[in-house]
């Protein structure tokens, strides 16, 4: 065997495995989207559960509750919806004294500034909101800088948020996010989605992992049945 055939033998031993594992992968995280969207609209069909009555909640399950929205106000930045930048408005609702949740108001553009925010009132009365509990991951690579508006932060923290204001430090805040049902009339555009990837396309990425290995096997069976030069 030549110093050439050995090479593309090594190359083919090496990526061929490679390829076909992340194939295998992408038909993994396929099956974990349908998962994801078929208990999604399970959920869905349920009653809105009155938030004070429960302390937990799962993912995008419907929940309910009566209250008044503070000033309180945090902007997620980062938003990205159609091609266009913006933040993710959070504002805060208490539904009991020193009791409350933040409400995912949903997506508003910036200015052309990057911290230039569009004005956001503050609903006046008391209200009753229907939307979804949404727990927020945290993400090691996203850090939280200070800027010049204080109420943008790069990700969801409650704790971040009690140092943004201190006066609700002393306040029940739940640990997931009130996601407002899209056709509130307190909602912005709609932003969140319970996955960000359809499994068709895991299964587009699939196949093209697995013709890339193939590619590999028939290009070194190719070199092989060629006579040494």
């Amino acid at each position: 065997m030549n110093s050439y055939k050995s090479k593309i033998l090594i190359f083919a031993i090496i990526f061929a495995p490679i390829t076909f594992s992340l194939g295998l992968w992408q038909i993994e995280r396929a099956a974990e989207k349908d998962n994801i969207i078929e208990k999604f609209n399970e959920l869905q069909n349920n009653p809105h559960k009155p938030i004070n009555t429960e302390d937990k909640f799962a993912n995008w399950e419907p929940i309910s509750s009566y209250g008044t929205f503070t000033q309180y106000i945090i902007l997620e930045d980062n938003a990205l919806l159609d091609g266009q930048a913006g933040y993710k408005v959070y504002q805060y609702f208490r539904f009991e004294e020193n009791s409350g949740v933040f409400v995912n108001r949903g997506f508003i553009a910036r200015g052309r500034l990057k911290n230039e925010v569009p004005e956001i009132t503050t609903p006046s009365g008391q209200f009753f909101i229907k939307g979804s509990a949404l727990y927020k991951n945290s993400n090691a690579f996203v850090k939280n800088i200070e800027e010049s508006d204080k109420r943008i932060i790069q990700e969801f923290n409650i704790g971040l948020i009690s140092k943004v204001y201190p006066e609700l430090r002393a306040d029940n805040i739940r640990p997931y996010i009130f996601n407002l049902d899209k056709n509130d009339q307190f909602k912005f555009k709609e932003i969140e989605k319970p996955i960000n990837m359809s499994s068709d396309k895991h299964i587009g990425y699939a196949i093209q992992w697995f013709g890339l290995c193939l590619a590999l096997i028939v290009l070194t069976i190719i070199a092989f049945r060629r006579k040494d030069e």
